[in-house]
């Protein structure tokens, strides 16, 4: 395979998989670009991106600026010479100077398996939507949002007990598996990109934290999907008495129809407290009560009286 000089742009824990197999391959790693240091937490202290803190003991250069198509951040990366940059949710939009920027421009690490769920949130729209596999794409990028051409795809099955979270780990780990296969399709003139397929485009909006709160009157398999897409944020979530409960395990309860008032606990069983949803139960087996730590469903209903309760009665 062709030796490329390459740029990698990533911040989160996703981008970290695919840097980590390019800085072990023969490709020479030139720079990499990272959202600045931020102040986070109570104790406001400065923390560092995923990305910078797996090569803070290299001798990589790293970039970290405010706008990264500055002019001067644009003429600082011409002087390298880069044949390609890689992005991996980076955080910024790139200008067209930029993308044209490296001979063979800029492919971005996407993970949903486009044209499906382009946009900002793609593996929770993914298990909101019921799907049962999901996957990252290789795509060389265009100024228009997610829309470029394919270079390559993967894909692997989403269990039953996928949440975002370990979602996003194993696509994470796909991209770091899968991006050398389409740095060597690139290199080769005999390779070209896919064109997306535009009947089968769907896109996905940045989350909120209002999209966690749970409306009972919806079924329970989908208030199921709400659960497991939406951990660890923005959180799946109810109100008991005016005080939050953020759900973060759930599971369906008996096929039986359930006629009952949605939002009602219609009982405490061994597996947790069964609510009355659109359609059936929904049981919820682990919980996070406002200001206290997360418990299982049945030590809640140990501490509080929970008989012919309504969750969501009450606003949050």
């Amino acid at each position: 395979m062709q030796s490329l000089r390459i740029a990698y742009a990533g911040t989160p824990e996703f981008a970290v998989p695919a840097l980590e197999a390019i800085m072990c391959s023969q490709h020479q790693l030139v720079v990499v670009l990272t959202q600045p240091d931020r102040q986070s937490g109570r104790g406001r202290k400065v923390s560092k991106s995923a990305v910078k803190q797996s090569i803070i003991s290299g001798n990589v250069p790293i970039f970290q600026p405010d706008n990264v198509n500055n002019d001067e951040v644009l003429s600082q990366l011409s002087e390298l010479n880069i044949d390609l940059l890689v992005v991996a949710a980076y955080g910024q939009i790139f200008s067209e100077k930029l993308l044209n920027l490296p001979k063979l421009g800029c492919i971005n690490i996407h993970a949903s398996l486009l044209p499906k769920w382009r946009g900002a949130s793609p593996i929770q729209h993914t298990i909101l939507a019921g799907e049962e596999t999901s996957g990252v794409t290789i795509m060389q990028m265009q100024r228009a949002m997610d829309a470029g051409d394919i270079w390559l795809q993967a894909e692997c099955e989403i269990s039953n007990q996928d949440t975002a979270l370990s979602l996003h780990d194993k696509l994470a780990e796909l991209g770091g598996v899968t991006i050398l296969d389409a740095i060597k399709k690139i290199t080769k003139a005999s390779c070209t990109p896919t064109p997306q397929d535009p009947s089968n485009i769907s896109y996905c909006s940045k989350l909120k934290k209002i999209d966690g709160l749970i409306e009972w009157s919806e079924s329970a398999q989908v208030i199921l999907r709400k659960v497991r897409a939406f951990h660890p944020w923005p959180g799946a979530y109810s109100s008991l008495n005016g005080r939050r409960l953020r759900i973060t395990k759930a599971l369906l309860g008996s096929t039986d129809v359930c006629t009952d008032k949605p939002g009602r606990i219609v009982e405490v069983s061994r597996l947790g407290i069964c609510v009355a949803a659109g359609d059936r139960v929904l049981v919820i087996s682990e919980l996070v009560p406002e200001g206290g730590k997360c418990v299982s469903g049945i030590d809640f209903s140990n501490s509080n009286q929970l008989e012919n309760q309504v969750l969501g009665e009450t606003a949050v």
